[in-house]
């Protein structure tokens, strides 16, 4: 193995241990920072409710909810609801409020019922509790109510994060069954549980975190959901954003199928080569075709970043150069001006790795290390 390979392979090396947390303190994987979608605002709610409240308030209303729950004449108050959302902290707090929505529900109008939804999962957001949130998934009074688009991207993300893969399946699954059924009754949500800056049927968001989810899984059958899901995104008149055809196409490397990955690769938005010339390079040289990969890799070198924000412009996945490298060690030793002229741009490249390798940039969106915020 030549100087550069092995200096290649050396600095691959330390990347992985970087990305796997042996050598660097990685944060808490998140996709988005729950926070921005009104996990913070609601645990501040909480708080000043916890505060203004009167002594023995909180008794108060859990007794008046078991009472009215046991006893079929007594009505729920809505505020009495609200109110214990606010003050709840046990799993058997929980519990109860989902007899008291399903009592209540029927007195409730479609955007209240979704705001409910919302609250409820945010507040098992914040009690760290998903078992409750599965629990109300599988009840048919309670699903409706956790099928609006922002309350069904929380519930993916926290599955994902608490490593539930398939649960978080069965949400964008549920969640498309209700597009499908509320488009064939023209009816249209709360626009007070959208999630923002939305311009598609199916939102980004949930695409992306589909992806992310089929990923994770890592089967045959996965892959097949995968390609499924893309065929209902195109009905849809849907697109799934460039970080979730990123995951798409690393499932379809994980599984052998670099054809596929080579399409999904073109599907990437134009503007943004360094992705797409990447991924192009990736695919090309799981296939052996090194020279076509060649010119892919050429043309990241000379891509100018212009952008300051976008740490990525103009870099190199780890993937990519690890690849190109196996490649160069398959070539035949005595084509000595093609092995030095791959072994001249695969140098060059090295001093252009991006900090994260492609799976990281597929699930450690908008999420930096402590260790490269600090420098």
């Amino acid at each position: 193995m030549s100087f550069v390979l092995k200096s290649v392979s050396r600095v691959f090396q330390r990347n992985f241990l970087y990305l796997s947390g042996q050598t660097f303190k990685i944060n808490t994987r998140l996709i988005y920072d729950a926070s921005v979608f009104g996990i913070k605002e609601y645990e501040n709610a909480r708080f000043n409710a916890k505060i203004k409240a009167s002594p023995g308030l909180f008794n108060s209303i859990k007794n008046r909810l078991q009472e009215s729950i046991s006893n079929n004449s007594n009505e729920i108050e809505q505020q009495d609801l609200n109110m214990f959302l606010l003050l709840s902290k046990t799993d058997d707090d929980l519990e109860l409020i989902l007899q008291a929505f399903k009592k209540i529900k029927n007195l409730l109008l479609i955007d209240r019922d979704e705001k409910f939804g919302e609250r409820f999962t945010k507040l098992c957001y914040l009690l760290d509790n998903s078992d409750k949130i599965i629990e109300a998934l599988n009840d048919d009074e309670v699903r409706p109510s956790l099928m609006g688009q922002l309350t069904s991207f929380l519930l993916m993300n926290r599955f994902i994060m608490d490593k539930k893969n398939d649960m978080a399946l069965k949400v964008f699954d549920q969640y498309l069954e209700n597009i499908i059924n509320r488009k064939k009754f023209n009816e249209r949500p709360d626009a007070k549980t959208y999630l923002k800056k939305q311009n598609q049927l199916i939102p980004f968001g949930h695409l992306r975190l589909a992806f992310e989810a089929l990923l994770n899984i890592n089967t045959k059958e996965s892959f097949k959901k995968m390609q499924e899901v893309l065929k209902q995104v195109e009905t849809f008149k849907s697109k799934p954003n460039n970080t979730a055809l990123a995951c798409c196409f690393l499932l379809a490397l994980r599984q052998n199928e670099p054809n596929f990955a080579y399409q999904i690769a073109l599907s990437v938005e134009k503007f943004n080569l360094t992705l797409t010339n990447n991924l192009k390079a990736i695919a090309l040289l799981k296939q052996g075709r090194i020279d076509e990969a060649f010119y892919f890799l050429d043309s990241i070198l000379n891509i100018k970043p212009v952008r300051v924000k976008n740490d990525f412009e103009g870099k190199f996945f780890p993937d990519a150069l690890q690849a190109f490298s196996e490649e160069i060690e398959k070539l035949d030793e005595k084509n000595t001006f093609k092995r030095e002229k791959f072994e001249l741009l695969l140098k060059e490249a090295n001093m252009k790795l991006f900090y994260q390798d492609l799976y990281g940039y597929c699930t450690n969106v908008n999420i930096k290390s402590n260790a490269l915020k600090n420098k």
